[in-house]
């Protein structure tokens, strides 16, 4: 996405188009970017610190307190501040200092996602400096925990769950069926061995030919060496 692709209807909603590029995240990156976003809001610096271990960001090895410190010194100097008021490079700086601090690595699944946020901060800066994001992204992100992660969210994950056991519940004949035929498989190479055909056989001894042979020069290209290097020392 880029500005380019933005336009304002006659209602004066924003509308995005030319989808050339586009990404996914599961569920469960949306909840733990969810909770991030909205632990950042609410400045429950360690709850967002707990949520990007859960995740899998950061190695257990660091500890969660020096970590929930580190998003607290990010966090708090631009907490209320309009878009204007917040110096974009300090901040950037001091993302790259933490995710250098904590061995963060670079999530395929979030780029897209990361260069969408970046240019809507930046169309919403251009118009209207005023902008407070952390405001504006409050109820957003608050209906959208409340809809995934509450009651309803709970209800829906629990009929999910239930579709995906009668899918497998479906497929278990299929399964044992397969599961019969390997075994009965496995039984006959047991009793009998496994049979090769002649070509085969040709090509299996072929290719130890030629390994033999690479191994002897190795073998002589070694020995040589140690010859060489005895004789450097008369």
């Amino acid at each position: 996405m880029y500005p380019g692709n933005l336009f304002i209807d006659p209602a004066g909603n924003i509308v995005a188009v030319d989808f050339g590029i586009m990404g996914r995240l599961g569920p469960k990156e949306q909840r733990f970017l969810a909770e991030i976003l909205y632990g950042f809001i609410t400045r429950n610096y360690r709850r967002v610190a707990e949520v990007h271990f859960d995740a899998g960001y950061i190695s257990d090895h660091h500890p969660t307190e020096l970590f929930a410190q580190a998003l607290r010194a990010i966090g708090e100097p631009i907490m209320g501040k309009t878009a204007e008021e917040i110096s974009m490079a300090r901040l950037l700086g001091q993302l790259f200092q933490v995710t250098e601090m904590f061995d963060m690595q670079v999530r395929p699944e979030l780029l897209l996602l990361q260069k969408t946020m970046v240019v809507v901060e930046g169309v919403a800066r251009t118009l209207d400096p005023q902008l407070n994001m952390w405001t504006t992204a409050e109820p957003v992100v608050q209906e959208w925990m409340e809809t995934h992660l509450g009651a309803e969210g709970r209800i829906q994950d629990a009929a999910d769950g239930a579709a995906t056991l009668g899918r497998f519940v479906g497929d278990i004949p299929t399964l044992l069926s397969r599961a019969e035929r390997t075994a009965n498989s496995l039984a006959s190479m047991a009793a009998d061995g496994v049979r090769l055909d002649d070509h085969t056989i040709e090509r299996l001894a072929s290719a130890q030919a030629q390994t033999n042979r690479w191994g002897r020069t190795a073998l002589w290209i070694a020995a040589l060496a140690l010859v060489a290097l005895a004789v450097s020392q008369f």
